[in-house]
């Protein structure tokens, strides 16, 4: 090692242009690294909900020019209507749980909000999750300190709600990062306060809306209302407003949705509602997340372009240096070094000038990250994100130099040293 940094000191003026090269790569390739591992990150990041298994059936009603319309059903019997269906549902083989909500199942794309109220005047907001007790049930949502989802659906009811940990951590006058010192807390939703409390019944664990989002941005903290009968009918009115979901054991979910539209007619129309159409969750989660997808895929292959254009350059940077040294090879092996000692030190050199730039590289790498010039929007800028990117950043950056180092090095090496120097 001394040995090295001696030779590299006293051959200063041809390493300084390298070392300046893998300062300015070392550095960009960092940028790209730590969007690509925050990007990962994020997408590989728990859901907070389990969707796999499971359909989401849209229904509507019959029209006048149907010759089964009945004009003497009102919204009400719709709605019972509704209900009934969704009860033969549950009884159908092979389905687990049966829910029905309004505007927040996973990968939705719409959304509604709710509210409370603490120290009497502080408004707590979040995104609305409007659904019976087995919403919980078919998606699998988890109750914090590692509660389950029957926790949450036997929690919820018509007096009490659901809220997630992170609820409050937007409000800091509130000081109180994790809601959970709130659970069995009677809470305003009003103000001024009219008397509408509901009791805080379980504290559930965040969800993120799509793989491209975290649990920090909208939707990622909910609040859980119950969505009963007379909501349905006197808020909703419409069973177009409203979505059943469905959860199938794994056994029975070869080709569910064809059985269970070819029985749609004899067994899922009661009055003037039927079921439409039912989609699995696969194809909402495809289409709701395709834009970020296709933006992603967008980005990477710029990406990909500009680290092959830093691979080739700096392999052909090192490949150059090396085939350029075989005088100094066939003299250190007619001085007597082994062919294995010419090529580690050729090696550590390398890997060394690597080290000596990446020192100041990641000096500019932190300053940038601490001007929050990185993406921030998704994760935050610390020591751990940090770190993480140099250190790929250091292993691909020292793959292109042994790479670039290896084959020049090894041909080098084949030559006896009588012919390298003739040759020079």
């Amino acid at each position: 090692m001394k040995n090295l940094l001696t030779q590299i000191k006293n051959e200063w003026r041809s390493n300084l242009f390298l070392l300046v090269e893998l300062l300015l790569v070392f550095a960009v390739l960092w940028y790209i690294v730590d969007w690509v591992t925050v990007t990962a990150r994020v997408y590989r990041a728990p859901m907070g909900f389990d969707t796999e298994h499971c359909y989401n059936l849209s229904f509507s009603t019959l029209t006048s020019k149907s010759a089964l319309y009945n004009p003497e059903l009102t919204v009400e019997d719709n709605i019972d209507a509704l209900l009934e269906i969704t009860e033969r549902l549950r009884h159908r083989p092979g389905v687990e749980a049966v829910s029905i909500s309004q505007n927040c199942y996973p990968y939705n794309e719409g959304s509604n909000s709710a509210q409370f109220y603490l120290q009497d005047s502080i408004h707590v907001g979040a995104y609305l999750v409007w659904s019976d007790p087995d919403f919980y049930r078919v998606f699998r949502y988890q109750a914090v300190d590692g509660g389950s989802s029957e926790q949450l659906a036997a929690a919820i009811s018509d007096q009490t709600m659901i809220i997630t940990s992170n609820v409050t951590e937007d409000y800091p006058v509130l000081d109180l990062p994790d809601a959970r010192p709130l659970l069995n807390r009677e809470v305003a939703l009003t103000y001024p306060d009219r008397g509408y409390h509901r009791r805080i019944a379980a504290i559930a664990v965040p969800v993120r809306r799509s793989h491209f989002e975290t649990s920090h941005e909208w939707g990622g903290a909910f609040i859980g209302n119950n969505l009963n009968r007379d909501e349905l009918i006197n808020e909703l009115g419409n069973v177009r407003y409203v979505q059943v979901s469905l959860r199938v054991s794994p056994d029975a979910d070869k080709d569910f949705v064809d059985a269970l539209m070819a029985d749609a007619d004899r067994l899922y129309r009661v009055g003037n509602i039927f079921l439409l159409e039912a989609s699995s969750f696969s194809d909402i989660r495809h289409i709701s997340e395709l834009e970020d997808v296709n933006e992603v895929k967008t980005q990477l292959c710029i990406l990909f372009f500009l680290m092959l254009n830093i691979f080739l350059g700096v392999i052909g940077t090192f490949w150059f240096r090396t085939q350029h040294r075989r005088r100094e090879v066939a003299l250190r092996m007619a001085m007597g070094s082994s062919r294995r000692g010419i090529f580690l030190r050729l090696m550590g050199e390398g890997i060394l000038l690597l080290t000596v730039a990446a020192i100041p590289a990641l000096i500019i790498a932190f300053n940038v990250g601490i001007a929050e010039l990185v993406d921030i929007s998704k994760m935050q800028f610390t020591v751990d994100r940090f770190l993480i990117a140099a250190i790929l950043t250091w292993l691909l950056m020292a793959l292109m130099i042994i790479v670039g180092i290896w084959y020049p090095a090894y041909k080098a090496m084949q030559l006896q040293p009588a012919e390298a120097l003739h040759d020079e």
